[in-house]
């Protein structure tokens, strides 16, 4: 058995595509990411899994109405917003909040997610193994200390499987 016990998941861009303004939660038909629903399904039968966003009006209620129009909600065990947490990645609180809803550490999670400054740099100052998930060239890739550096780098969902599968294989 690996040692990886929680997942976590930015939103935009991560497991939805980001909305370039803001959207209307009833109404708005959110873009999934390609082979997401595939890896949530996969994931969510080993392991906990949570959205860790930085939102600006959105809470957690907002979030999962948004996720329940994707049809995605069913897969998270919890939904951590910065409306909720009272603070933003990469500050540790947001994460903290996500890892004790979790009932897991901070050496036992992954976070996946498309920003070095947010998710990656956050991440890594708590000594949660970080993925960065390249599929597009919205935010810049730029590396500017070790805080920075992901420990892993994917374009797709596919290699994500395939990388959790790997990590867990290895550390157990």
């Amino acid at each position: 058995m690996g040692r990886i016990g929680a997942l976590l998941f930015d939103l935009g861009d991560t497991v939805i595509v980001e909305l370039d303004s803001p959207a209307d939660i009833d109404t708005t038909e959110f873009d999934i990411i390609d082979g997401v629903r595939e890896a949530l399904e996969t994931f969510r039968k080993r392991y906990k899994l949570a959205i860790v966003s930085n939102t600006f009006t959105w809470g957690d209620e907002e979030v999962t109405k948004a996720l329940q129009r994707a049809n995605l909600a069913k897969y998270f065990d919890a939904i951590v917003t910065s409306v909720s947490a009272g603070s933003s990645k990469p500050e540790n609180d947001i994460f903290l909040k996500a890892l004790r809803l979790l009932n897991t550490a901070p050496e036992e999670s992954v976070m996946i997610g498309d920003r070095i400054d947010t998710d990656i740099s956050g991440a890594n100052m708590l000594g949660i193994i970080s993925i960065l998930f390249r599929w597009n060239d919205r935010y810049p890739a730029i590396i500017a200390n070790e805080i920075d550096k992901p420990d892993y780098i994917i374009s797709s969902m596919r290699e994500l499987a395939e990388l959790i599968a790997a990590i867990d294989g290895k550390s157990g």
